[in-house]
């Protein structure tokens, strides 16, 4: 124990005589481990944050958007969903708990006492709350008769409340929505962010009869169709047969694709795996680059060591040190310069990591294995790169390296 005190000691004393080249060493592991570190925070960051947006979506719930995959991704709005849709499922899917249209009317103007906000309204039914697992925290729901006589009625979320009525109680006050005097009803409770940085709580409720008598003037086709299925049924074999039928329906042919996309809970996880994995990929590259040139230049820095420490491990050999304690004393120093690399490249990361959360809404999560992580591959690169210097040190001819 006091051989390997010792040892540790003139380690300690050795890698602080080097300053500047510690320096560089430790700086050249640190951003290799702070990039690493990012990826493993990000990879759990991604995965928790899907497992809570599925819980707040609903793990046995599905949102169909009119149009094709391809015509989304493009940003076209072409309607294919209808009315009759909604029937056509609801009347052979008997696993169906609740099924609502949902229709969007995007950049409206909103004004309330000389304030105007842009918004995106959203025509529903009154199996909203039910339907999203989103209730109001204050006020009401529109009820089903102001819904059968399409009434000027709306719910509104926070961020809406907050830019139009500061701290004064909106519900029972009138706003103007496009022109449409509409009565406030109630005020839905915080949602936040989505991870691609869009406000949930920037949204008016009205009911969809509404929205499509006074505002959009189409009484025939929704732009999404929110379905949640009884508990524990299988989602994904229920997609399929969702899926089935509105081709069916459509009347589209085999070779012919969906003329509209299905998000559902695994869809949502694939989204943010790939969104993780262009950073995975970027960061990646980059970790491998700090910690090759952090490798390269620490072995480096620990052969000019080994010349100008000659005489020291000469005199080390001489007075009975084996090779082995040569060879462990290297390692250790090696160690030591890895670990305090690992130590400020985990402090980079969080630096890091609240950066890239700002700029980009991007979930990230540190956890111990994240750390341990950055710890364990520290020291790999340390012993790899430290390793052949140590050998060549314990090597030398003790007599020879004296003289020299």
């Amino acid at each position: 124990m006091e051989i390997l005190l010792n040892i540790f000691k003139q380690s300690f004393s050795a890698v602080l005589s080097y300053k500047i080249r510690t320096f560089f060493s430790v700086l050249g592991i640190a951003f290799g481990i702070a990039s690493l570190t990012i990826i493993v925070a990000s990879v759990e960051g991604s995965y928790n944050r899907a497992y809570q947006i599925i819980d707040v979506f609903g793990p046995e719930s599905i949102l169909i958007f009119s149009g094709s995959r391809e015509e989304r991704g493009i940003r076209q709005r072409k309607k294919t969903l209808t009315m009759d849709d909604i029937q056509y499922l609801k009347k052979n899917i008997p696993q169906i708990k609740l099924i609502m249209p949902v229709l969007y009317v995007d950049d409206a103007q909103v004004y309330h006492n000389g304030k105007i906000v842009t918004t995106k309204v959203y025509g529903v039914s009154t199996q909203f709350e039910e339907t999203w697992n989103w209730y109001l925290i204050e006020g009401r729901l529109f009820n089903e008769e102001e819904l059968k006589h399409k009434k000027n009625v709306c719910v509104i979320g926070l961020y809406i409340k907050e830019e139009l009525f500061d701290n004064e109680d909106p519900v029972g006050k009138m706003i103007v929505v496009n022109k449409l005097p509409c009565k406030v009803l109630g005020v839905l409770s915080r949602r936040g962010t989505t991870p691609t940085g869009r406000n949930l709580d920037d949204r008016i409720l009205m009911p969809y009869t509404t929205v499509m008598a006074k505002i959009n003037h189409d009484f025939k086709y929704v732009n999404s169709i929110r379905i949640r299925f009884e508990k524990g049924s299988d989602v994904e074999k229920l997609v399929e047969e969702v899926r089935k039928l509105l081709r069916k329906k459509h009347r589209l042919s085999p070779d012919q694709s969906d003329d509209f996309f299905i998000l559902s809970p695994k869809e949502i996880i694939r989204f943010l795996v790939n969104l993780t994995g262009t950073l995975v990929l970027f960061l990646g590259l980059s970790s491998i680059i700090s910690l090759t040139v952090g490798g390269f230049v620490l072995a480096n820095l620990f052969l000019l060591s080994v010349n100008e420490r000659k005489k020291e491990i000469g005199i080390r050999r001489a007075v009975g040190a084996k090779k082995k304690d040569i060879v462990f004393q290297f390692l250790v120093e090696g160690w030591l310069v890895s670990v305090v690399g690992s130590v400020f490249g985990f402090i980079i990361a969080i630096g890091g990591a609240k950066l890239l959360t700002f700029i980009a809404q991007f979930p990230i999560k540190f956890s111990p294995i994240a750390f341990l992580l950055a710890v364990v591959t520290s020291i790999i690169v340390g012993t790899v790169s430290v390793l052949n210097p140590a050998l060549k040190a314990a090597r030398l001819n003790p007599i020879e390296a004296i003289r020299e």
